[in-house]
């Protein structure tokens, strides 16, 4: 018997007694199923049962770990002596956190070469006594200054990994394990790679109760949140050619040089959904403030980083002058009470300098929405375009963007409210750089809930709005919904797009997308061209949208849907499919970032 057969033989013990202690009804039930010759009911009860078990969130890290140890054997690496960790040492340390600190990076699973520990000056040495442990001689004016000794040292050593663990943090014991195993043998492309891993949170008994579930390297996130340095692992030799190049400068942090490496150098950046360090429930947003100058220092004039919301940081990137001109295209029939507010918001309430609107009317029957589209299509800034035809909202929007003057277009609904200046100036910043496809924004439901963050693709086997529902001052999910970040694709009812991208991937399938999944469609023929969408939470307006509408599905156009589902479904392969921005083990069912493993960590 293998090490990996062993570990998985008392992992199956132990949840057997488990389920028979704590849940005899689903062991019942799965014996009856089973019985019965129903193999997959009953497995599904077992799943059941294990869902809420004590020691879930162990159990799924030591399955990880198995995994994680197959993989190494099955490739013949052992790894130990390829990563080396680096604590650094500061007057403000606690004595008992870096105690804590050392002890979990010396009880690896995988041990590490060694435990190479730097310290500021008057910092006695930690009185941890252990072979793997290493000081570094000297002292160091900041842990940016220890962390180059220990690359020095790590690459000394011939480790191609160095593990940066904070004073107060803790690696769980399976940690580089899965470092190890990702680069040496399971994932393709990771040698020389930065490595980032999840987070947890450490909880009774030290047991993790709130993982922290990232996304797939992105770098417009990191400019609004440190998603790296919490738990990753640094290629030693790209990283101490870096500081070779450039030291460190006064007040420079870790999350600063990371920064500016991977904008200048494009290296490879790869998330390994395991969990790779347990940090302080508020460590995710803590040093806002630092991470501001930071990111102002390493953009410098060509943007200005501004605090943004739960320890988040928000750049506005410079508007080029003059302000490029934008199409606004407004889609509408009739119920001019939600069009005259939707215009007189853009026409009135909007601040941006260039603006060139264009309404399509499908084929208005009341008199007072023809009065009113007469009276403004008078404003220069407007045109009225009809469309006298059967709804297809595709087909209206490519007939009103013939029309479009501006470089830049502007899907929105007419049900859309403006309720800030600045929400179009906010998505032309982000739209105006370079290889940026479509521009989305935050979207709230008239009672402040959130009606649009992103859309995920796979959620649903088809796509889902992330977040919907979430009351717009909580920060939910680790803020996803408060920073600007990539996105798979965005809701047209309000989106902003070079009018060359849109024309160049043919705009919106007015052949087979009608009326659903057309916008989403059209993001990632975007994506394909190697462009990235991206969300805009600072562009916040509200969307008349009802909360049921999703959900009431008339009869007469059902028929229609489901064909417009199964073309989207084959066209983009979503079955199945996990968005990069959502984590193999949040539940693709659900809108809501919630653990597939029964936890909803909100």
């Amino acid at each position: 018997m293998t090490t990996s057969e062993f570990h998985r033989f008392l992992a199956i013990f132990r949840d057997t007694f488990l389920l028979l202690v704590c849940r005899p009804d689903k062991v019942a039930s799965a014996a009856w199923w089973r019985l019965c010759g129903k193999r997959l009911r009953a497995r599904h009860r077992l799943r059941e049962g294990l869902a809420v078990l004590p020691l879930r969130h162990q159990r799924i890290m030591e399955a990880d770990a198995n995994a994680d140890r197959a993989c190494l054997e099955a490739s013949g690496g052992a790894g130990d002596a390829d990563i080396c960790v680096h604590i650094h040492l500061a007057r403000t340390t606690p004595p008992e956190a870096a105690r804590r600190a050392l002890a979990s990076a010396c009880r690896q699973s995988l041990a590490p070469a060694r435990v190479l520990v730097t310290c500021e000056e008057d910092v006695a040495p930690p009185c941890v006594r252990h072979a793997l442990i290493e000081i570094v001689p000297g002292t160091f004016a900041s842990r940016l200054h220890g962390l180059h000794a220990a690359l020095a040292r790590a690459h000394a050593l011939g480790a191609h990994l160095l593990v940066p663990l904070e004073d107060t943090a803790r690696l769980p014991r399976q940690a580089l394990r899965g470092y190890a195993a990702y680069r040496i043998a399971c994932v393709p492309g990771t040698h020389g790679a930065l490595l980032y891993a999840d987070e947890d949170t450490p909880g009774q008994f030290g047991l993790g109760t709130r993982p922290w579930l990232k996304p797939q390297w992105d770098p417009r996130l990191l400019l609004a949140q440190d998603y790296l340095t919490g738990a990753c692992a640094l290629p030693v030799a790209a990283l101490l050619h870096a500081f070779e190049s450039t030291p460190p400068r006064e007040g420079e942090t870790l999350f600063e040089r990371l920064l500016a490496w991977t904008r200048a150098k494009a290296p490879s950046v790869r998330h390994i959904p395991r969990i790779g360090a347990r940090r302080s429930p508020d460590a995710w947003r803590d040093g806002a403030e630092a991470r501001r100058v930071a990111v102002a220092r390493v953009l410098g004039e060509t943007g200005e980083a501004r605090t943004g919301e739960h320890g988040g940081v928000r750049v506005d990137w410079a508007l080029p002058v003059p302000a490029p001109q934008v199409s606004i295209v407004i889609a509408t029939r009739d119920k001019v009470d939600l069009l005259r507010t939707c215009l007189e918001g853009v026409l009135h309430a909007t601040d941006y300098p260039h603006l060139d609107i264009v309404v399509a009317d499908n084929d208005s029957r009341e008199p007072e929405t023809l009065d009113y589209l007469d009276s403004v299509a008078r404003d220069p800034r407007v045109q009225v375009v009809r469309w006298p035809h059967p709804f297809n909202y595709s087909a209206i929007n490519n007939h009103a963007a013939r029309f479009a003057r501006g470089e830049f277009l502007c899907l929105l609904n007419n049900d859309i409210e403006v309720i800030a200046p600045d929400w179009l100036a906010h998505m032309v910043r982000e739209g105006v750089q370079d290889g940026v496809g479509a521009v989305g924004a935050r979207l709230l439901y008239p009672d402040g809930t959130i009606q649009h963050a992103g859309v995920a693709i796979g959620i649903g086997n088809a796509a889902g709005h992330v977040h919907r529902g979430l009351p717009s001052g909580e920060p939910g999910y680790f803020a996803q919904a408060h920073v600007t970040r990539g996105a798979s694709a965005v809701t047209a009812a309000c989106l902003l797009v070079r009018k060359a991208h849109f024309d160049a991937v043919g705009g919106l399938d007015e052949t087979h997308l009608a009326v659903a999944y057309n916008d989403v469609d059209l993001c990632l023929k975007l994506r394909a061209q190697g462009l990235a969408n991206i969300y805009a939470p600072a562009a916040t307006l509200i969307h008349h949208e009802s909360k049921s509408r999703g959900l009431d599905f008339a009869p007469e156009h059902m028929a229609r849907y489901l064909r417009e589902l199964g073309v989207f479904q084959e066209r983009w392969g979503t079955v199945g499919h996990i968005d990069p921005w959502h984590h193999p083990r949040l539940d693709a069912a659900s809108e809501i970032y919630a653990d597939s493993h029964g936890s909803s960590p909100r």
